[in-house]
């Protein structure tokens, strides 16, 4: 209780740190300006204007804008750049003003002789360009610096190149972002839902089609550039469903000519990995790779304890598992543009991971009876799985002389394999007597082809419109062997064994409409997605045919207040389909007493999500974000957790979890976030995300509901001489689920960084959980029978090993001539599929 209140606590007083900071900071900001600040008779002009690097003519957002009195010296308004390095500054009183610019990392520009004549209200003063004031060194450029939580029009972006992750992976990168919670096992949930799209650099990846948790873990946190999240998505991205998207862009080819690349190498007690990448860019080429290898060393120990209610012929079943997961893959990424003309360019990429995955695992199961001996066995398991997953993308961009009009076609081909093995052998008082292999060789393809067209109509509207096909393939050949007694040879069990192939077509396309005006932004949509499904178990007939047809409509209203503050309000309704892992009937029995299965007849979500924001942004560099947000999703997937009621007397005590659209979920919630800087070089960052969570059985005769948070807290400190120094904490209440719930666990780390070589490399020592060597989850699950009598209470207890000392190093190398402009280059987004979750150490 105390670790509670003290997180929830430190969130709270991080997010009042910010605002008080801020107050501080304008107030220190006016000091250091040459003149004061003094409020004038308002009056109706307006001054607008883009603010643009000189050497990239790329947006600078965030740039500060003061206004000026020529007559008197004084500050009499201002304003900040947004994404696309627009301001604009209301309610001018007709005089003659100066326009001062300012930005970290630019030198300061000033517009002088803006002048605001009565009767004429709209003053643009154009394109201004700020010139770098870092120097261009022997081998790198260092540039501006970005914070650390960036709040724009549509998402959050956080930037994980301005936090310290040594040797971490994306999933604990994952934790530190507003709103978003990551279980041990790398299961990621948005404001308490799992209900997520993971993209790669925009792009739906194979990566992570089979399996986000073990996808994130996959990923280093050394090449991830930022991690963009969208609570509300447009009629413009695919349907996705109840939470939103997560983007993760890794670090890539910056856009200048030359040759350049980094080095990273991290030694961890758990975790280790190592990566190059390299990019060349002469003239209208551009090319990058990256080659990676990461390998993982997870131990831990689970105990599952059921008791069972009348009727049973067993009373209580407890199984002590000890599990070691030892991980490796290895990374191969390639990519090249093309400069075709000036106004359009072609790009193609390949990205591959090659996971290869081990279990070892001792189950010790011990049952008791109400008249019969305690029965007690021993399983030893040698698990696994390997597989090779890639991507392939070739994507055609052409812009036109008016400003903002493209035309966009892409093209995507995404493939995982994942062959799992599991072989166990069962002890019967030191005796061995029984053999099992179970295989199962699962396969995922998705082919996606998309054209996108943007419009605009004078300088404040604009018109989207796009189409787009997605073919899906998916295969589930799945084994069970079995040798018993245990001398005797194999033997193939056909109730086990079948092959399940699924073939899922959406045709979709769109129309956007936004809408500028004054200090109004209004974007609406309309989505209409045509489903066609087929699956088929070859072996026994059976056969699965779905077809449905859904609009999806979208608004988003925004209206921005005085010194920078925004509020907007966002609707939009989604669809989220099943992925291969809820589907897959295969049963994995290397825990015969607690087996998880898909179920092919799932169909899909349907949800609502509203949202109301606030957000404001300092001079200072402070950020403070608000949401109020509800969302209803109706015929839920959800998990159940049912008790085998056969005549096998091998199956008595077996629970199997199964999912099924089992009813209505609801949430409604707060989701605060807040970062500031201290004395100067110091920063601190935090968010809460507190909701209430309602969820209905329908026809299972069981629903839950209760309060449910999680907050974390990031202080980092700048010292002299190129040291850095980091602490950071997260915190997960518990929460509810439809037959249970899941206590609450924090985790914790400490980090120093050291630049070396010239600022070129960084040194990092850090350490996660350093007094505590074990974390611990545990899940409650009570099933009860039609009569609402309890039959089955179970807890499972995960003790992981999360206690980890790191080292890293990184180098950036290769020399740079900063003439060429970045290349912008669409790329496919698919986030209509709705993942399942890892359980436990299997």
């Amino acid at each position: 209780m105390k670790k509670i209140i003290l997180m929830a606590v430190a969130g709270f007083l991080a997010t009042q740190a910010s605002i008080a900071q801020n107050v501080a900071g304008q107030a220190a900001g006016a000091t250091k300006a040459p003149v004061t600040t003094q409020p004038i008779a308002k009056g109706e002009g307006k001054i607008s204007g883009i603010i643009q690097d000189e050497v990239t003519k790329a947006p600078v957002e965030f740039a500060s804008v003061a206004l000026v009195n020529k007559g008197t010296g004084k500050i009499v308004n201002g304003s900040t750049t947004d994404s696309k390095g627009r301001f604009s500054i209301a309610e001018v009183a007709p005089g003659q003003y100066k326009l001062t610019i300012s930005f970290v990392g630019y030198e300061s520009m000033a517009v002088d002789n803006v002048l605001v004549e009565k009767g004429k209200d709209d003053v643009n003063v154009g394109t201004v360009t700020l010139k770098s004031s870092t120097k261009a060194l022997s081998e790198v450029i260092i540039t501006g610096e970005r914070p650390l939580i960036e709040d724009k029009v549509d998402r959050m972006v956080y930037n994980v190149d301005k936090d310290i992750n040594p040797g971490a992976t994306a999933a604990e990168v994952m934790a530190k972002v507003p709103g978003m919670s990551v279980d041990l096992e790398g299961n990621v949930q948005l404001r308490g839902s799992s209900n997520i799209r993971v993209l790669i650099n925009n792009k739906p990846s194979a990566v992570v089609a089979s399996n986000v948790a073990d996808a994130l873990k996959q990923i280093p946190a050394d090449q991830i550039k930022a991690v963009e999240v969208v609570t509300s998505p447009s009629a413009k991205y695919d349907a996705e469903g109840t939470a939103g998207i997560i983007n993760i862009i890794l670090k890539k080819d910056s856009g200048v000519q030359g040759l350049t690349g980094n080095f990273a190498a991290n030694l961890g007690t758990i975790n280790s990995n190592t990566n190059v990448g390299l990019n060349y860019r002469k003239g209208k080429v551009g090319v990058s790779s990256t080659l990676g290898y990461a390998m993982a060393d997870m131990r831990g120990k689970n105990n599952i304890t059921s008791v069972f209610g009348p009727g049973s012929s067993i009373s209580s079943s407890t199984q002590n598992v000890d599990a070691n997961r030892i991980a490796s893959s290895r990374l191969l990424q390639f990519g090249a543009d093309y400069g075709l003309s000036k106004t359009s360019y072609i790009a193609t990429g390949i990205r591959m991971i090659i996971p290869d995955v081990k279990f070892k695992t001792t189950q010790v199961t011990t049952n008791a009876f109400e008249n019969a001996p305690e029965n007690r066995n021993t399983r030893v398991g040698n698990n696994g799985f390997e597989g090779v997953n890639y991507d392939i993308n070739l994507d055609y961009t052409k812009t036109f002389k008016k400003p903002g009009q493209e035309l966009s076609v892409l093209g995507l081909m995404s493939r995982s394999s994942r062959d799992n093995e599991v072989y166990m052998e069962l002890f019967q008082n030191s005796q061995l007597t029984q053999k099992e292999r179970n295989f199962n060789d699962a396969y995922n393809e998705e082919i996606t082809a998309q054209t996108d067209y943007t419009h605009p109509i004078g300088k404040s509207q604009v018109l989207e419109i796009g189409t787009k096909a997605i073919w899906r393939y998916a295969e589930s050949d799945y084994r069970f062997l079995v040798a018993n007694p245990a001398s005797s040879p194999f033997v193939l069990l056909p109730e086990r064994t079948d092959v399940f192939s699924y073939n899922q077509d959406v045709l979709s396309s769109y129309a956007m409409y936004g809408m500028k005006l004054d200090k109004y932004n209004l974007k609406m949509g309309l989505r209409y997605e045509h489903t066609q499904i087929n699956g088929d178990f070859i072996m026994n007939g059976t056969t699965v045919e779905q077809e449905y047809q859904n609009l999806f409509p979208s608004i988003s209203v925004s209206r921005n207040l005085k010194q920078n503050q925004t509020i907007k309000f966002n609707y939009s309704k989604r669809i989220q389909r099943p992925q291969l892992s809820l589907l897959n009937p295969y049963e994995n029995l290397s825990n015969p007493k607690n087996v998880v299965r898909g179920n092919p007849d799932l169909a899909a979500e349907l949800t609502d999500s509203y949202e109301l924001g606030y957000s404001t942004f300092f001079k200072s560099g402070a950020t403070v974000n608000a949401s109020l947000y509800w969302r209803q999703t109706n015929n839920a997937i959800q998990s159940l957790s049912t008790l085998y009621n056969g005549t096998n007397p091998d199956s008595v005590g077996r629970v199997t979890t199964t999912f099924g659209n089992l009813g209505q979920e609801s949430f409604y919630g707060l989701s605060l976030s807040g970062s500031t800087k201290f004395w100067e070089k110091g920063r601190i960052s935090s968010n809460v995300n507190l909701f209430y969570a309602s969820i209905e059985g329908g026809g299972q005769q069981q629903s839950n509901s209760g309060i449910v948070y999680n907050t974390n807290l990031n202080v980092s400190y700048n010292f002299n001489k190129g040291f850095s120094a980091q602490m950071a904490g997260d915190y997960n209440s518990s929460q509810v689920t439809l037959q249970g719930k899941t206590l609450g666990f924090g985790t914790y780390n400490f980090a120093v960084r050291k630049e070396v070589l010239n600022k070129k490399g960084n040194v990092t020592l850090g350490v996660n959980n350093p007094f505590n060597k074990y974390v611990t989850r545990e899940r409650v699950i009570k099933t009860y029978n039609s009569e609402n009598v309890l039959v089955l209470n179970q807890t499972n207890t995960l003790n992981l090993n999360m206690r980890q000392v790191r080292l890293s190093f990184n180098y950036q190398f290769g020399k740079q001539d900063a003439k060429a402009k970045p290349r912008r280059v669409k790329k496919v987004n698919n986030e209509d599929a709705k993942e399942g979750e890892e359980s436990g150490l299997q």
